[in-house]
């Protein structure tokens, strides 16, 4: 295998400007079109779910563990405790391009799971998806009878 024929990616998670996750990953017969593609955009939007529902596994455990401190102390579950908006961020990177990005409200879980998040133990099947897709030649490249690349 020869060092041109691996394209250098990376999948890059934040919290605003703090850096989440961030893993690189090499795929082999890099298709240029595939940053375009229906199933990347289908794939990012996967990537999102699974955090949110993690999100929202970790927010219902903690909510039953500190039950008692909650129903005493109701700004426990302030999510507005910082100033401007807190967004998750999702990036798919090609050296400095970026190729896709999604963000979504960071605000919808406490402070406490929101700080705390840990997806480590779901990257290995995303690196793999991602690599499928920008490796594939048959993607979807149409949406609604509009062409996306």
């Amino acid at each position: 295998m020869k060092e041109q024929e691996l394209k250098k990616m990376e999948l890059l998670i934040t919290l605003n400007d703090n850096i989440v996750v961030q893993r690189f990953f090499n795929v082999r017969d890099y298709q240029e079109k595939a940053g375009r593609s229906l199933n990347l955009y289908n794939e990012v939007n996967n990537i999102k779910q699974i955090i949110q529902d993690d999100l929202k596994k970790k927010t219902l455990v903690y909510m039953t563990d500190n039950y008692f401190q909650i129903t005493t102390d109701e700004t426990i579950m302030e999510t507005s405790n910082t100033d401007g908006p807190e967004n998750f961020n999702i990036y798919i990177k090609d050296g400095n391009r970026t190729i896709c990005h999604s963000q979504f409200d960071a605000k919808l879980f406490p402070p406490k799971v929101r700080y705390t998040v840990d997806i480590r133990p779901l990257l290995k099947g995303v690196l793999r998806n991602l690599t499928d897709i920008f490796s594939d030649e048959n993607l979807i490249y149409e949406y609604l009878n509009l062409e996306l690349a």
